[in-house]
């Protein structure tokens, strides 16, 4: 039985994975066996995957599509990724213009 911190629609759970509506009593999804709750990492308490914040603290529990793509482009290491390459060659062209602006107008 589900607790009173648990949001569920009227019909049941919504799986984030496969996007099935799972029977409310369920933890995991019925189609996909994904997790249908995690547990939020500053309070503890068990909340739907679906929601973006923990209904007792307001702890964000997934990253942002940004953050992710920051970690994808800087991550440490020493190669250069493509991403990496591909912003280079963008800020190379970006400058190119911009100092043959200023140096037709002088």
């Amino acid at each position: 039985m589900a607790s009173k911190n648990l949001v569920q629609g009227e019909k049941g759970l919504l799986c984030l994975k496969c996007s099935h509506l799972n029977p409310g009593n369920l933890k995991e999804c019925e189609y996909c066996n994904s997790q249908l709750f995690i547990k939020c990492k500053k309070c503890g308490a068990k909340v739907q995957r679906v929601l973006s914040q923990c209904q007792k603290c307001r702890h964000r529990l997934h990253k942002s599509i940004l953050s992710k793509l920051e970690r994808k482009m800087f991550a440490r290491s020493r190669k250069i990724t493509l991403g990496q390459f591909g912003l280079l060659i963008i800020l190379a062209i970006f400058m190119y213009q911009a100092i043959k602006m200023v140096s037709d107008k002088l």
